[in-house]
């Protein structure tokens, strides 16, 4: 039984921690902001095809794609939390109280 468990230690420290801290560091790669690396202009959310929208569920949404209207530049970023803007229903109530 104490081999058995050795072995599954040595697995996880040699390949499955290295891995998940692969992943962790390309995470890590994509820019924070919302505005354009190339100009600083504010950037648009663009709609991902089927494999990003599958990266952004691993990810738990935490991924975006977004366009630079004043360059062109297109990229993926980073999204936070305070990133989230409210659907166009919430903005609409809001606005006629």
């Amino acid at each position: 039984m104490v081999p058995m468990l050795l072995w599954m230690f040595f697995i996880f420290v040699a390949f499955i921690s290295k891995l998940l801290l692969a992943i962790t560091m390309c995470y890590l790669i994509f820019p924070s902001e919302r505005t354009c690396d190339e100009c600083d202009a504010e950037t648009l959310s663009v709609r991902m095809g089927m494999g990003g929208r599958m990266l952004q569920k691993l990810l738990m949404g935490k991924l975006q794609r977004r366009w630079c209207p004043r360059c062109g530049w297109e990229g993926l970023t980073r999204t936070s939390d305070a990133d989230v803007v409210p659907s166009n229903s919430v903005i609409a109530h809001h606005l006629s109280s």
